[in-house]
């Protein structure tokens, strides 16, 4: 009888055992011959389970979120997994060298590896990952370049009708493009360094070769009426490109460059045109691309189990 209960209770076991390996390798998505399972979204998820499901939270709210990052995660792997399969029919393909190009570019529009690499750490992903989102990214660019462009129809009332919203949002108030240099010493070293700058030398040389006597704001924007009356009067003397006398500020001295100044006039809609057919642009993609998508759905050559 006891060998009996032993073996109910490993057949037991070799059932729980059995089930959960089915749940984790459920299939939640099929593309033709691709497919994904719970468990490969789930690794797509993780570093923003990690992030965002807080211990904190209650079970059911730990599961509605999980819920929605993975409807947010197995839409994005459907749509890349049905661009690179059409991709891949037309010979559309991203060299080693182009990712590459694309890579250096990104690292350099971040300020360096070190802080590419760091931002990455943060998000929990790792490099070789980010460098074939990347791939990815340029070969849907690429295929939307190919297959789209052609069948988006962006029209001057569009762009107008967008412009006049986009101008409604823009503030009157004039607004003050800044760099700043705090000096934590006395009046003569911030005269020196004043004088300094003047020869051409910049700030960013003046902050490394000074500090830790210094602070360094490359860029901030203060809207006029953020600014105190006697700083405002000395930052109306200036072009862009020049800069404040020292002026003491407490228990330092600030050294202000102006970078630019906006009038509280919105830019005219030639000069917004461009960035407006842009945005126009990738927005009526995407809408092409979902409405791509759902058809594929309805055809069932798109299969969800989720």
């Amino acid at each position: 009888m006891k060998r009996a209960w032993i073996l109910i209770f490993l057949l037991f076991l070799f059932w729980i055992k059995t089930l959960k390996a089915e749940v984790v390798n459920q299939i939640v998505a099929v593309i033709g011959e691709d497919f994904l399972t719970l468990y490969e979204l789930d690794e797509l998820c993780k570093p923003y389970f990690d992030k965002f499901i807080k211990a904190e939270l209650s079970l059911i709210e730990k599961e509605n979120l999980k819920n929605q990052i993975r409807k947010r995660f197995l839409e994005q792997w459907v749509e890349e997994t049905v661009i690179k399969r059409e991709a891949k029919k037309y010979g559309i393909s991203v060299s080693d060298k182009e990712l590459e190009e694309y890579l250096n570019y990104q690292i350099k529009e971040i300020g360096g590896k070190e802080k590419l690499e760091d931002f990455l750490q943060k998000e929990g992903i790792s490099y070789e990952n980010y460098k074939e989102r990347l791939r990815d990214d340029i070969l849907k660019i690429r295929f939307i370049q190919w297959q789209v462009r052609e069948k988006i129809l962006i029209t001057d009332e569009e762009l107008k009708k967008m412009y006049q919203q986009e101008i409604e949002k823009y503030s009157r108030i004039p607004q003050y493009w800044l760099s700043i240099l705090i000096i934590n010493g006395e009046q003569s070293l911030a005269e020196v360094i004043y004088k300094e700058l003047l020869t051409g030398i910049s700030m960013e040389e003046i902050f490394q070769k000074y500090s830790p006597s210094l602070q360094y704001i490359k860029e901030v924007v203060f809207k006029e009426d953020e600014i105190a009356l006697e700083l405002l009067k000395e930052l109306k003397k200036l072009n862009p490109g020049e800069l404040t006398f020292p002026l003491k500020r407490e228990k330092s001295y600030q050294i202000l460059k102006l970078l630019k100044k906006t009038e509280g006039i919105p830019p005219s809609y030639e000069e917004l045109k461009e960035s407006l057919y842009q945005q126009l642009f990738l927005k009526k993609t995407q809408e092409f691309i979902e409405k791509w998508i759902k058809e594929l759905k309805e055809k069932k050559y798109i299969r969800i189990y989720l």
